[in-house]
């Protein structure tokens, strides 16, 4: 069951959120080729999800742009090697926080695992190096966008979220009714990140921040607390799977690794499955209790 809630499309709005998403990226790249901590590697990520959104969202006029083009995608593979890395970094968390073995046990694992890491950040820096290099020249002048720029990306906002909702629609019903849709519990996480930046792109900040706003305004109110339930309730989808994603991550490593029988990688698999199944049954319940919300109208 669906409920509906009215987002309200400013292109101005649009703009201002597309341009610092760009700017963005800039500013996380600098501080990730400076040092590639987890956290930074965590910012960069989520500037480079929030780039495909804007990317994704514009009108076509603004997506053939060569610049722009190549600037998407560098960044794209910027994320995929970015995700490899995180990935790496789960595996090790999870060895050691479930695998409960020695130190001097955990090190025959975790050596490969070290190596390869950094062997994915030098490619991961060099695919930085040619994201910094490549400038993104003005996209979404106010004064210079198309006439139709508006309409269009209003009509393309719609177009992405609607297919978003559908497939985030699809997928709930089957993920709750099987723990093993690993696939799908993937996919749906990834929709509801997806729809969530989308939504992200159309609210203003500062005249979403209560202090800044006319609080007399009844429609500012609505559509503020149309924001917060929808953004609410994506994030805690994408909480929730992004976790159980985590153990199977794990999980998929384990069991593919050459000792997958000892007793040591064995004791480790049953205590991760057991971890997944709580998280999962905590989803199933959440999932149950509450209804999808989703946009309409404006988008």
């Amino acid at each position: 069951m669906l409920e509906y809630y009215y987002i309200h499309f400013d292109v101005n709005t649009y703009i201002d959120n597309c341009t610092q998403n760009i700017k963005r990226v800039y500013t996380k790249l600098e501080k990730y080729l400076e040092n590639p901590t987890e956290d930074n590697i965590h910012h960069m990520r989520t500037s480079l999800r929030r780039l495909e959104a804007t990317y994704q969202s514009s009108p076509k006029q603004i997506r053939k742009k060569k610049k722009f083009k190549e600037f998407a995608s560098v960044g794209k593979r910027l994320f995929r090697i970015n995700s490899n890395i995180r990935d790496i970094d789960i595996i090790l968390e999870k060895l050691t926080r479930e695998g409960k073995m020695h130190e001097q046990q955990l090190e025959h694992y975790e050596n490969p695992l070290v190596q390869e890491k950094e062997n994915q950040l030098e490619e991961a820096r060099t695919i930085a190096l040619d994201l910094r290099r490549i400038v993104v020249p003005s996209l979404y002048d106010k004064n210079k966008t198309d006439k139709n720029f508006e309409g269009n990306s209003m009509k393309r906002l719609a177009k992405i979220s609607r297919k978003l909702k559908n497939k985030i629609e699809t997928r709930i019903p089957i993920v709750i009714g099987d723990d093993s849709k690993i696939t799908e519990l993937h996919e749906l996480r990834k929709d509801s990140k997806k729809l969530r930046y989308l939504i992200e792109l159309v609210i203003n900040k500062e005249e979403n921040d209560t202090s800044k706003r006319n609080i007399n305004d009844d429609m500012d109110v609505l559509i503020d607390n149309n924001y917060q339930k929808i953004l609410e309730h994506l994030e805690k989808i994408q909480g929730m799977l992004g976790d159980i994603h985590d153990y199977d991550i794990a999980l998929n490593y384990l069991r593919q690794h050459k000792a997958s029988n000892n007793p040591l990688i064995t004791s480790t698999i049953t205590n991760i499955i057991k971890v997944r199944k709580a998280k999962f049954d905590d989803f199933v319940n959440y999932g149950k209790s509450t209804r999808t919300l989703v946009v309409n109208g404006g988008l």
